[in-house]
């Protein structure tokens, strides 16, 4: 066989093993390629950390074992090579199967004829190219298509394909999932607790959480594989919006896996909340009015939710009587509390009870001060008829047999009204309690109410209903600020507080004991009206931080306003001379008015060319009679004045310079010089205004209840908060408007002052307004 022939035949061979090895080889290729693609799309490390793991090696595996197999395909046999390339060329005799026969018999001469032929033949043959045995092993074209990935996966990664392939051969690489914009994990604190969420960040070490603490997590990570947020054991997957919450109830850690990887850890420890304190900061009190009034501190690591009382008899009933206390605040770490409760109406007033404090916190835990035993206090009643009333409300209630008794006991007290000063209200409820005693089978709540309304009633009048009217409307605004009520309601409230607290001051006012506002004092006067104008204001602008510490002034302002000698260690003796005081000083006024309006007209007193004045006109009889009449009662306040005076054990000395001034007002009065008289009364007025000043001085120095409105003030009008004077937003800068309004009036007063056709009283009375400016 010549050269040429069998380097032909090697080709062919080269042919055929190409066509046996190809298709392993190809499909080795396809897998890398699809690998690659794979690496630079970066979707390796979305995947589980076991299948990442175990991805590159399987893609490597199964290409080494296609090459392995690529390179262990049979060898062609020379046979095949030959037969191979016959078939190529087209020749059905098999030309190199004849060169390679040999002659067994016959002429050897047609046999070398025949094998001449043949290598002629032979001479002619060409290899041809492999056959294509891919697309008989892949119809559908796979291994195009993961070429076509490659591509895009090449355009799409090309600005950091080492760092993709990186990840995708390293599971242990750095990985998106830990990233902040994929993975955020926080602690939420219990609400009550006030406390804001904590972003917790990689590394950042060991964390306190509160107690009842939860975490939540969010995470952008859609691998395969489990993935969770665990703690203490217990462990909550993430959902199908990438969340998950868990309750933090111990530690050592906070994890988060995300497949089989650790993604992120921090040691935690949980924070004890201990359960509230509440101490007793005064010991209980009485008055003779049977309030009862405690103060408290108490205290909690994250706020108070509620106080109350729980008072109990020490002796008799186990029921006991809730009295809750009112928050000065939301969620206050501590706090000064005060109990002031009327239980003078109770069945256990005048018993020894125990009373146990109360606190909770936001997580409903109770924590409780030693029990305080105590008197509850009763009230005293002063009035005989008050105090047989009273009485038998006491013994009704432990022995209701003795009703058809007491129905004839309230009978003949029926019969004489002016036992009880003929009040129609008392007739009316004691009327009503004769009629249920008469039944063995009388209704006691109903029968103790109508014996204390009206026991009280004779005591003070309408001033106990006025009372409880007004403590009701304060608890019920209280309440409102504690519950969070929207702003109307708190209007409502507060008007309501504004209706009951006018109709406590009328009450007080029937009973001579309206000393609230001392006279000439119009800082004083303005207090109350001006707390009450704050009120509205701060209820209509929802400030309940500020509604509540308006509430609580007007509270401890009321707390110290009532009947003189009641609960407060008054002096009546005082508070009637005051009283009658008061009273002189209004009738004072009231003469005084009358006399200016008596005073001559201007033409009556102006000269005629305006140097000589005109002669004096003569009082007609009927000006004469009027005169004298005021005479007459300036004289019997004179002596009313003396009488008031002598009954004081140390009078002002402005009392006497009122009397000199009356004294000289009746003179006048008497001549019919109302202009002198007006004068001297002016001064009576300003006498017995400076004299219940200083009796108000000296009642409020011997701890005298005085005046509760007259509360202490800086020089700017401002009330004192607390140990210092401090501007509570109640200053009042004067605006452009009301400036050029107290100009107007300034020029206007000068202008009368300078008037010489007005009355010289009138002028002079200018003047004085005038000498401050």
């Amino acid at each position: 066989m010549s050269d040429a022939l069998s380097r032909k035949l090697r080709l062919v061979r080269l042919a055929l093993l190409w066509e046996r090895a190809w298709p392993p080889l190809a499909a080795a290729l396809s897998l890398l390629a699809l690998f690659l693609a794979l690496a630079l799309f970066d979707t390796a490390p979305l995947l589980p950390f076991w299948l990442h793991a175990a991805l590159a090696p399987a893609f490597a595996l199964a290409i080494v074992v296609l090459l392995w197999k690529a390179w262990r395909v049979e060898r062609p046999a020379p046979d095949e090579a030959a037969r191979r390339l016959e078939r190529d060329c087209g020749l059905s005799h098999r030309p190199l199967a004849a060169l390679a026969d040999h002659l067994a018999a016959g002429d050897p001469a047609l046999w070398q004829a025949h094998r001449a032929r043949m290598e002629r033949e032979a001479r002619g043959l060409r290899p041809g190219w492999p056959d294509p045995v891919l697309p008989a092993r892949d119809p559908l074209g796979l291994r195009f298509a993961v070429l076509l990935l490659l591509v895009i996966a090449a355009a799409g990664g090309r600005s950091d394909p080492s760092d993709r392939l990186a990840r995708a051969v390293n599971p242990y690489s750095h990985r998106p999932a830990l990233d902040s914009d994929t993975l955020e994990v926080w602690i939420v604190p219990p609400a009550y607790t006030g406390l804001g969420q904590t972003l917790l960040k990689p590394g950042q070490g060991a964390v306190t959480v509160p107690a009842g603490s939860h975490a939540r997590a969010v995470t952008s990570w859609r691998g395969w594989g489990g993935s969770a947020l665990s703690a203490g054991g217990d462990a909550k997957p993430f959902g199908e919006d990438g969340r998950a919450e868990l309750a933090l109830d111990g530690g050592p850690s906070l994890d988060v896996r995300l497949g089989l990887r650790l993604a992120a850890s921090w040691p935690i420890t949980i924070r004890p909340d201990t359960p509230p304190s509440i101490t007793v900061a005064q010991p209980p009190k009485g008055d003779e009015r049977g309030r009862l009034t405690l103060d408290l501190d108490a205290a909690d690591d994250y706020g108070l939710s509620r106080a109350w009382v729980e008072v109990r008899p020490v002796e008799g009933a186990d029921e006991a009587l809730r009295l809750d206390l009112v928050l000065p605040g939301e969620r206050l770490r501590q706090a000064r509390l005060s109990l002031r409760a009327d239980l003078a109406d109770h069945d256990w007033a005048g018993h020894k009870v125990r009373l146990t404090p109360k606190a909770e916190d936001g997580a409903g835990q109770v924590g409780e001060a030693p029990p305080v035993e105590a008197i509850l206090p009763e009230r005293q009643f002063r009035h005989p008829l008050a105090r047989a009333l009273v009485d038998w409300r006491r013994q009704l209630s432990d022995a209701p047999r003795l009703g058809p008794e007491m129905a004839e006991e309230l009978r003949q007290i029926l019969n004489e009204p002016q036992a009880f000063g003929g009040d129609s209200r008392v007739f009316l409820a004691l009327s009503v309690t004769r009629h249920m005693l008469m039944r063995p089978d009388f209704e006691r709540d109903r029968m103790r109410s109508l014996l204390w309304y009206a026991a009280t009633r004779i005591e003070d009048g309408g001033l106990p209903a006025a009372e409880k009217s007004l403590e009701d409307a304060r608890s019920r605004l209280e309440r409102a600020l504690a519950d969070k009520a929207d702003t109307a309601e708190l209007s409502r409230l507060v008007e309501e507080l504004e209706a009951a607290l006018e109709q406590w001051m009328e009450a007080m006012a029937e009973l001579g004991l309206d000393q609230s506002v001392p006279p000439g004092d119009s800082a004083a006067a303005a207090d109350l009206s001006d707390m009450l104008d704050q009120l509205r204001g701060l209820a209509e602008t929802g400030d309940r931080e500020g509604l509540r510490r308006r509430l609580e002034q007007l509270s401890r302002l009321m707390a110290e306003m009532g009947p003189p000698g009641r609960g407060q260690g008054g002096d009546p003796a005082a508070a009637e001379a005051m009283r009658r005081l008061r009273e002189l000083t209004g009738r004072q006024q009231e003469l005084l008015d009358k006399s200016f309006r008596k005073v001559p007209a201007p033409e009556d007193q102006a000269a005629d060319d305006g140097d000589s004045p005109k002669p004096r006109r003569k009082p007609s009889s009927a000006e004469r009679a009027e005169a004298r009449r005021q005479a007459a009662e300036q004289k019997a306040l004179r002596q009313a004045l003396e009488q008031l005076g002598k009954s004081m054990p140390q009078p002002p000395d402005s009392i006497a310079e009122a009397e000199r001034s009356m004294r000289g007002a009746e003179s006048s009065l008497g001549d019919g010089e109302w202009a002198e008289a007006a004068e001297q009364q002016t001064e009576a007025v300003k006498r017995l205004q400076d004299g219940a000043r200083q009796m108000m001085e000296r009642m409020e120095a011997a701890g005298t209840k005085g005046s509760p409105g007259l509360l202490p003030r800086d020089p700017f009008g401002r009330t004192l908060n607390g140990p210092t004077f401090a501007d509570d937003g109640r200053t009042k800068v004067p605006g452009r408007s009301d400036t050029m309004r107290a100009r107007e009036i300034l020029q206007e007063l000068r202008r009368r002052s300078g008037d010489q056709h007005r009355p010289e009283p009138e002028r002079d009375y200018l003047r004085r307004l005038l000498k401050p400016f």
